[in-house]
């Protein structure tokens, strides 16, 4: 597979167990440019979409389970450039899922802990952690607020190994 000068994948995945389902995001320079997907040499239909980024695309595609590789091109005048080619295995998609399940759990694990450090100091500065049994209610919903916000904030900071 060659790097061609006018277009860049940014991210690249197969996901799902029983629907794998193709995702590529990126940039390209050309205007209009069109792409084909192979599954198992047979062109296959997809959804092309525009992202965030100037000059973005996506790809996303609905795969067989059985497929055995995929490749993606770029059609440039007459010649088609590969821009994308991945073996794919049911054992591949499930290590996939596993590494995404242990990541979140970590995240997890993370905002706990850290959440409960900052709020056992607060409590100590503030109350010398005898806190009045009115606050209770109040406290335990910040904590649980503050868990959430943490847990989505290290999440998006671990985006490139979730994606």
């Amino acid at each position: 597979m060659q790097i061609y000068d006018f277009i860049g994948i940014t991210k690249q995945s197969i996901t799902g167990i029983k629907n794998p389902t193709l995702n590529i995001e990126g940039t390209c320079t050309k205007e209009k440019a069109s792409f084909v997907v192979l599954e198992d040499g047979e062109e296959i239909d997809f959804v092309k979409y525009d992202t965030k980024e100037e000059n973005g695309f996506g790809i996303k595609a609905h795969l067989k389970i059985d497929s055995k590789y995929i490749k993606v091109y770029v059609l440039d005048g007459n010649k088609r450039l590969l821009i994308f080619s991945s073996k794919m295995s049911v054992l591949n998609r499930i290590a996939f899922k596993v590494e995404i399940i242990c990541v979140n759990i970590y995240i997890g694990i993370l905002a706990f802990f850290s959440v409960t450090g900052e709020s056992l100091k607060y409590i100590w500065n503030k109350h010398k952690l005898l806190v009045p049994f009115s606050l209770w209610k109040s406290y335990f919903k910040r904590y649980g607020k503050r868990i959430k916000k943490v847990y989505y904030e290290k999440q998006e900071e671990h985006s490139n190994i979730l994606d």
